[in-house]
């Protein structure tokens, strides 16, 4: 029901303030985004950091499937449409989304619909979600260093939580 929510709160925002407008100028870094998720549900596979229990008819697999195509897309476009030049104010405008995302988080965790595994954790959530964010800016600005820097973080998240590879 979070998922959904929060889901729906961005696709509203996002409509609202005509962001939808801008999706051809942010396309890549959207695309992006969505294939760092669907990396991780690949590699992870058999191998989960954290699950979303079965609430009504919403599977795992369905809210993550919600969160790929709606939520990302829709803080993507937000985050960066509305990033600002100084240095200060962007530095702001970072903390406020990583605040809503872990506004988001405390949600799931409240309401039991995430459960952590492996050694997984709310602290852990809240660093991959300055990690994402973090990207959203730097594939903006130059895709290169935003592959560098994703293969670097996820080697060290692979590493870090013994994921294996033959799930």
């Amino acid at each position: 029901m979070v998922v959904i929510l929060f889901s729906a709160g961005f696709l509203a925002a996002v409509l609202a303030t005509r962001t939808h407008e801008y999706l051809t100028q942010y396309c890549r870094t959207v695309l992006w985004i969505a294939v760092i998720a669907l990396v991780y549900n690949l590699v992870c596979r058999g191998y989960a950091m954290w699950y979303h229990p079965r609430w009504w008819f919403i599977t795992d697999k369905l809210s993550q499937m919600i969160q790929i195509f709606i939520l990302f897309p829709c803080t993507t476009l937000l985050f960066l449409r509305y990033m600002p030049s100084a240095l200060g104010r962007r530095v702001l405008h970072f903390a406020i989304f990583l605040a809503i995302y872990a506004a988001f988080e405390v949600c799931l965790v409240m309401s039991h619909e995430i459960e952590y595994y492996h050694g997984w954790t709310f602290g852990w959530s809240i660093v991959l979600d300055a990690c994402m964010l973090f990207v959203m800016w730097l594939h903006h600005q130059n895709w290169r260093l935003a592959l560098g820097f994703c293969g670097l973080v996820t080697s060290l998240f692979l590493a870090w939580f013994h994921v294996p590879f033959d799930t």
